[in-house]
């Protein structure tokens, strides 16, 4: 089993927080030193950026309390049956701002009658992750798969842009991220999280795993999430 060192954890998080709070922050302190007693006016654009260092800070803040509470024991997933085309609907719609800010279409592939037994939360916080990273390194097509294959939930995130750098490639199941390295840094942890999350999902026989390729449909990278029929 993988050996997580929190203290590793807890900086890089709080300098990714930081980051991000310190874009906010300048922002604000922008929109203050425009205002001349008439009402403040925002444009879109920058409401968009505000909001998307917003959701990174509250995205770490889960993988942080997550990943935590996984390392004492204190953390039970809550398994239960989730319409998976309404968990990606939902997902898309609370992040369109933030596509038609980065003018990337969206497309969700998806049986309406499709039903999976999981942790709809801890999926939700791992499309978070991947989304938000995809959405800034493709050019401008980003389409979402969910589909049963052969017991297994296949989710699939594609998109057009230059694909993943050789060295992150393959399958990452929990016991193949071995130790986690600090000087991977978020990206990294965000890997290390998704594992985390593929890994609590599991059969009598089968642990969840997720797989970074470039062979995806649209020519770029392709993040999977492969989860078994879960127990309950």
């Amino acid at each position: 089993m993988s050996r997580l060192d929190f203290s590793a954890v807890l900086a890089i998080s709080i300098h990714d927080m930081k980051n991000s709070l310190n874009m906010v922050l300048n922002s604000l302190d922008t929109l203050l030193e425009d205002h001349s007693g008439a009402p403040i006016q925002c444009d879109p654009d920058r409401l968009t950026q505000l909001r998307y260092e917003a959701r990174r800070v509250n995205d770490a803040l889960i993988q942080l309390l997550t990943l935590y509470r996984n390392s004492t024991g204190g953390f039970t997933p809550r398994f239960a049956p989730v319409m998976i085309q309404e968990l990606l609907e939902d997902y898309w719609l609370s992040n369109k701002p933030l596509m038609d800010h980065r003018e990337v279409r969206c497309e969700l592939h998806c049986d309406p009658d499709l039903i999976w037994v999981m942790d709809r939360g801890l999926v939700n916080s791992l499309l978070e992750n991947v989304i938000n990273n995809t959405i800034r390194y493709t050019q401008d097509k980003l389409s979402i798969w969910a589909r049963e294959e052969r017991g297994w939930l296949v989710l699939q995130v594609d998109d057009n842009g230059a694909g993943y750098p050789e060295s992150m490639l393959g399958r990452r199941s929990l016991e193949d991220q071995g130790d986690f390295d600090p000087t991977q840094g978020r990206t990294g942890l965000g890997l290390y999280f998704c594992a985390l999350v593929a890994d609590m999902h599991a059969d009598e026989t089968r642990r969840g795993y997720v797989e970074l390729s470039n062979r995806g449909n649209l020519g770029g990278g392709c993040f999977t999430l492969r989860l078994p029929e879960v127990l309950t």
